[in-house]
């Protein structure tokens, strides 16, 4: 049986949560994404494990992708089989980490087939076996109780023909996962010029999509003067502009439809230095250029987040403090 409830208690309970914050609000911020890829699995046990003097993994990451599954030409999926052994198990550990952690955890389907990132692949599946491939995706979200499926199928060279298909699949696959709460993102190549997904195509999925994660990982710095011809061609990309800006990512994510928050800037992970210019170099440096522009980061990947043999200030206090800071706004 139900208490009684006052009309003056009712009203007060209309004020608050009115007014009251999102349940979400303390532990969100700016988004910050990373990937478990299919090798190196104990080292990305390790550095979601991993302390930084008081600083803990989860203090700075919103969202892991797991690179575990490919499809098949039928539209099916399939778990990666060219690396170390991913299954059932290795993604139960994962999720059961985020899930204690605060994190979001997501499928991401790839099509690297050890040999090259194999669009012919990926094609078959979007394209020739779009719905079969859109309830396969959306069935193993649902059997390994993932947050949502993470898209990175990739393609090399001019490949603007499979555009619209690539469109299709994408709004069938989303209107799937949101009825069922579940999150879809997108990696993106970092140029609107060339190779697939690119840039070019990001308007087609507004109101579509989370996150798009521009894949410009040590391309991207607000001071870059770098400017982009596609291979094969003798027209620079955008006429010369400077796209590989933190600010011209974000005004062009701003025109097609998407908010700053919606962008995730690509960082390399194990890299503590590179770019000229802009505030400087370092990670903290180009950090504090993404957090002025209102966008969130994606960090490839989970293991080189501890620095090791390739920088080892990624897994200091100084780095995971200044990650903590992003994450928080602050």
């Amino acid at each position: 049986m139900r208490p009684m409830v006052s009309l003056r208690q009712r009203w007060w309970l209309v004020v608050v949560l009115l007014f009251a914050p999102p349940a979400h609000t303390a532990a969100s911020g700016a988004e910050v994404m990373s990937w478990v890829p299919p090798y190196r699995l104990e080292q990305s046990r390790q550095a979601l494990q991993h302390r930084a003097g008081a600083v803990t993994a989860d203090q700075w990451l919103t969202r892991i992708g797991l690179q575990f599954w490919m499809p098949t030409e039928e539209g099916g999926i399939r778990y990666a089989t060219h690396e170390e052994k991913v299954d059932d198990a290795e993604v139960a550990w994962f999720r059961n980490w985020a899930r204690e952690h605060g994190v979001k955890v997501l499928l991401t389907i790839y099509n690297y087939d050890s040999k090259k990132w194999n669009w012919e692949l990926a094609r078959a599946a979007f394209r020739d076996h779009q719905d079969r491939f859109v309830d396969s995706l959306a069935a193993e979200v649902v059997r390994l109780q993932l947050d949502g499926v993470d898209l990175d199928l990739e393609g090399n060279g001019s490949l603007d023909e499979d555009r619209a298909a690539f469109a299709s699949f994408v709004k069938k696959l989303s209107a799937r996962l949101r009825a069922r709460g579940r999150l879809l993102t997108i990696d993106s190549f970092h140029s609107p010029c060339f190779n697939a997904p690119h840039m070019g195509w990001w308007e087609d999925w507004a109101g579509q999509v989370d996150a798009i994660h521009s894949m410009g990982y040590g391309d991207l710095y607000e001071g870059s003067t770098q400017t982009f011809t596609p291979q094969g061609s003798q027209q620079v990309c955008m006429n010369g502009e400077y796209i590989f800006r933190f600010s011209w990512q974000v005004s062009w994510a701003r025109k097609h439809g998407f908010q700053p928050a919606q962008l995730l800037l690509g960082l390399p992970g194990g890299r503590y230095e590179w770019g000229e210019g802009g505030r400087g170099r370092t990670l903290p440096d180009h950090l504090n250029e993404a957090a002025a522009q209102s966008a969130g980061i994606c960090i490839w990947d989970v293991p080189a987040t501890l620095g090791g043999t390739r920088d080892s200030r990624w897994g200091t206090e100084e780095a995971w403090t200044a990650l903590k800071r992003f994450r928080a706004g602050t």
